[in-house]
């Protein structure tokens, strides 16, 4: 069953949300890479909440059939959902894995964190941010402007 249209109306504002994941991704990433928070419980904060946007953003660009009728996705913004697919880098492995992580280790309480080392549990903040900006300003360069919110307008 296709996708409700939405008006631009609801894209220019749901985008203004869009850009607040996008904002929270790329700061907490600077914030975690720059070392502020040294050990206890704040690390672990940042770090949850950069695997949660890291997450969001990973569904909104790259879920071909969300779960939910009202979950925002990038092919909500262009004319047929092929358009987005067609045009859209293919994830890296990097990007594949966080978002795995982000649902095995923060989002949902699994057995796959028994798994998780030291070696294994560092998160490439910088890298990750990098990509998906990257893969943002795909979508930024194709997207209809009109269907984009003022956020969008403003230098972040």
């Amino acid at each position: 069953m296709p996708r409700q249209q939405r008006t631009i109306e609801e894209l220019q504002k749901v985008s203004n949300h869009l850009h607040y994941e996008v904002w929270m991704l790329k700061s907490l990433a600077q914030a975690l890479a720059s070392g502020i928070a040294k050990e206890g419980w704040l690390p672990n904060a940042l770090i949850e909440s950069f695997g949660i946007h890291v997450r969001g953003v990973m569904d909104f660009l790259y879920d071909d059939t969300p779960k939910f009728e009202d979950d925002v996705v990038a092919q909500d913004f262009f004319p047929s959902a092929s358009d987005w697919v067609n045009i859209r880098p293919q994830p890296s492995e990097l990007l594949l894995t966080a978002k795995y992580r982000a649902g095995k280790e923060v989002v949902h309480l699994t057995y796959a964190r028994l798994a998780v080392t030291p070696d294994t549990k560092p998160w490439p903040f910088v890298a990750l941010a990098n990509e998906v900006t990257s893969v943002m300003e795909v979508f930024l360069k194709k997207v209809p402007k009109e269907k984009l919110g003022s956020q969008w307008r403003e230098p972040t």
